[in-house]
């Protein structure tokens, strides 16, 4: 009888380890299916993308594969305007706590440029006037980050090479933070779509800051106010665009980079974007002709 039992107890445990093994295998193959789905590559016909794009160089890119959808002359070197600010941006999170207190300088003041307009003197939070560098595009703020660093013993342009290289961006150079034409930074758009994913992925608030229409901040003691209007104007004209940075010099012409997230609520899920455009004549006009492209694209698939 004892034998008989053991048997049995034998024999349920068997079939329950059987159906829990079962059901691993069917919800896996249903989770697979489901992301294959929304593969990337069931949306994009890359022959459909018609070449009417001013830029000499641009790019549309899956964030989330590292997949490229389209591009132009990708490891040509250009200048990068103020796209630069988006390494600025990373070092300043890096080395500065939001509400650490940085002073500017007259010299800061005196570089080309009046956005954010910052006073000599001023001091304000690292946390406020990198609003002012990525919204205004402010190339004072990018010295005076520089400036501060300076005064801990660091070296902000090194470190932006260092993180460029960490970024295996082996096709760009930084000589300074703001971008400026005459000192000769300069990238590749596949470069920047990689440094598109780590921001995406690792420094999120900068989208948060760069889709950011307008803010104001202040002062340390507030006397001195800043009113910002976010140099990018598609910010507030899409609602699926998750952050970008503008750029314009007389070398560089037109710069944008932008990311966006298509959402499938029925799915879950969402694919993200990343279009960039260089040297371009009409930086908007280009990034929505790519953009419109990305649509159409996922809704000639959805009509499927």
């Amino acid at each position: 009888m004892k034998n008989l039992v053991r048997k049995i107890n034998r024999s349920h445990f068997f079939w329950v380890i059987f159906t829990f093994c079962l059901f691993l295998v069917i919800y896996g193959y249903f989770l697979t299916q489901q992301k294959e789905d929304l593969s990337i590559d069931v949306f994009f016909e890359i022959n459909n993308l018609h070449d009417d794009i001013s830029a000499i160089s641009y790019l549309v890119g899956d964030i989330g594969s590292g997949k490229l959808l389209a591009q132009k002359n990708g490891d040509l070197h250009l200048f990068s305007a103020s796209l630069s600010k988006l390494m600025t941006a990373i070092i300043a999170l890096d080395n500065f706590s939001s509400d650490e207190e940085i002073i500017i300088s007259s010299y800061a003041v005196s570089i080309e440029g009046e956005e954010g307009g910052l006073v000599a003197n001023e001091k304000i939070s690292a946390g406020d006037l990198l609003k002012i560098l990525l919204i205004s595009s402010s190339n004072d703020a990018a010295i005076a980050f520089e400036e501060a660093l300076e005064k801990k013993d660091g070296n902000f342009v090194d470190l932006m090479n260092q993180k460029a290289r960490e970024f295996e961006l082996f096709n760009s150079a930084f000589f300074d933070a703001s971008g400026l034409d005459r000192k000769g930074n300069f990238t590749s758009i596949e470069d920047l779509f990689k440094l598109s994913r780590k921001i995406y992925q690792d420094y999120p608030y900068l989208g948060e800051i760069t889709r950011t229409e307008e803010n104001v901040v202040y002062s340390i003691d507030k006397e001195t106010i800043h009113d910002l209007k976010n140099t990018n104007i598609l910010v507030g004209e899409i609602d699926n665009l998750w952050g970008g940075k503008t750029g314009s010099t007389p070398e560089a012409k037109d710069c944008l980079l932008t990311i966006y997230e298509f959402s499938f609520p029925e799915k879950d899920d969402k694919i993200v974007i990343s279009i960039i455009v260089l040297n371009s004549s009409d930086h908007f006009g280009d990034t929505m002709k790519l953009y419109d492209w990305v649509k159409q694209q996922i809704a000639n698939n959805k009509q499927q």
